[in-house]
């Protein structure tokens, strides 16, 4: 089901073409044939991918990718590798967009009702005023409220619940699923490369994943993957106002409370509890059973079971310490 709800890229290309789209110079097989693009770490043969950051080298080394685009600083380290196609260039996010828009070209039509494509359940109920749109399969028991927008791209289990003006798109839901008024699911996340001049729109082509038991309330977005999937686990709760950006993963269980924000591609734990209007920054790993405080700002991975708070964010302890030293040299300059 999560296939059929996956955007096909055009193609295939040969890899010098795609150089030429991409402008950068090419080290390997010219004449491969490119069917895809895809993470480093989910790359298989005749797939294209990007590296930018030796944090990600070890995933480079074991990827079944065919090609991959790279910097020039990182092709000093891996100008050994003969297993993978390098295309080498001075900005590899910008050319990985335009490899992106070759695949998956930026598409603007109005996507309107498409009956032929559109499989609900004799047991849902739908309001006469939502919207379906194209490739869209909803099932037994659940329930579309008023001028809600379900498609492109979108599969609802059995016992959902999505409340009025809510948008779904590009979206993977399981069974049992509560979204609350004014959400929006699936739609394109931040994704922008500077060409020099101005600011190049990377095409988003992903998923939102919402597993069983999650409840997501009133205007909360949560953005589909850039390339693969942005992930809501079994049992995670939502508060008002949340926004999940994409290629995060929430794993199971995680409360999180009104207007934190997450950016891209971090992996928040299991049973983690996060306090109202936290920020988190990206490419994190937040452990299993972390308890993170109000308004704190999260910027280093947190170990399994830690208490943080503050911003920047410490050990819970550490910041009660500082709170009781501040207040002291508060009063002694009064």
């Amino acid at each position: 089901m999560i296939n059929k709800i996956i955007v096909k890229p055009l193609g295939p290309f040969v890899l010098e073409k795609l150089a030429s789209i991409a402008k950068t110079d090419i080290y390997g097989n010219k004449e491969l044939i490119i069917k895809n693009v895809n993470t480093i770490n989910l790359a298989g043969q005749n797939d294209i991918s990007f590296l930018d950051n030796i944090k990600y080298i070890d995933k480079f080394n074991t990827s079944m990718a065919s090609a991959c685009v790279v910097s020039k600083k990182l092709y000093k380290k891996l100008k050994n590798s003969n297993k993978i196609s390098l295309l080498v260039s001075d900005n590899p996010y910008l050319s990985f967009a335009y490899i992106l828009n070759a695949f998956y070209p930026h598409i603007k039509d109005i996507e309107l009702k498409n009956f032929s494509d559109i499989n609900v359940d004799n047991n849902a109920q739908i309001s006469e005023k939502a919207l379906l749109k194209s490739n869209v399969t909803i099932g037994k028991n659940s329930i579309i409220n008023s001028f809600s927008s379900i498609g492109p791209n979108v599969y609802i289990g059995d016992d959902c619940y999505i409340g009025n003006n809510v948008n779904i798109s590009n979206t993977f839901i399981n069974n049992n699923v509560v979204i609350q008024d004014g959400s929006v699911i699936g739609q394109d996340g931040f994704g922008y490369a500077h060409d020099g001049d101005k600011f190049i729109k990377v095409p988003q082509i992903g998923i939102v994943k919402i597993g069983n038991n999650v409840e997501i309330g009133s205007n909360c977005t949560i953005d589909r993957g850039s390339l693969k999937f942005t992930e809501i686990c079994n049992g995670v709760k939502l508060d008002n106002l949340v926004h999940i950006a994409h290629n995060v993963i929430v794993q199971e269980n995680t409360m999180i409370a009104g207007q934190t924000g997450v950016a891209g591609s971090t992996i928040i734990g299991k049973n983690v509890l996060i306090g109202g209007q936290a920020g988190i920054a990206g490419h994190l790993l937040i452990e299993d059973n972390v308890k993170i405080g109000a308004q704190a700002g999260v910027t280093k991975n947190i170990l399994n079971g830690s208490e943080i708070s503050g911003t920047p964010a410490v050990m819970l302890n550490t910041y009660l310490k500082q709170a009781v030293y501040l207040k002291k040299m508060v009063k002694k300059d009064e």
